[in-house]
């Protein structure tokens, strides 16, 4: 009996676990959504799928998406991205009006170092597979390598008699 018990709580485990992702050659020729020296944080919603965002180091990525929440249905990590690029922060659900209407579900990603990172999210429960999912959504984060350095104020002479 305690093997059986044992060896649920292992599936159990590997079910939960999403595989790790790897970091991305740099510059994979896909369109930036946002980019720039001031890009401290970015929106993504479902338009954004399979679209590439340009982020600073400790800049965040909030991904908002509609969910209902229900019997287990959430938006899932296919795997996890590369720790080293960009890390997952926080995840929350917000309720619909009422329970006709799909809430929202969003995840905070912080940039963490340079690199590009494949992010691939799935819709569905535990008991389904990410290669059963009917909406499936990605997005490419693409960390500079350093944050831009504040522009230097110029120095007032003081005037002298």
């Amino acid at each position: 009996m305690s093997r059986l018990i044992l060896l649920g709580l292992l599936l159990c485990v590997a079910a939960c676990t999403a595989p790790q992702g790897k970091k991305l050659a740099m510059n994979s020729g896909l369109a930036p959504v946002a980019t720039g020296p001031a890009t401290k944080a970015a929106l993504l919603t479902l338009n954004n799928r399979d679209e590439m965002i340009s982020l600073n180091p400790n800049a965040t990525v909030t991904v908002t998406l509609p969910s209902y929440n229900r019997d287990g249905y959430e938006w899932r990590l296919a795997e996890i991205p590369d720790p080293t690029v960009l890390k997952l922060v926080s995840k929350e659900y917000t309720p619909g009006g009422n329970w006709t209407k799909p809430g929202e579900q969003t995840m905070v990603f912080q940039a963490v170092g340079p690199g590009d990172v494949d992010v691939k999210m799935w819709y569905g429960t535990l008991w389904a597979s990410p290669m059963d999912a009917a909406r499936p959504y990605a997005f490419v984060a693409s960390v500079s390598p350093e944050e831009p350095k504040p522009a230097k104020k110029a120095k007032k002479r003081s005037k002298k008699s």
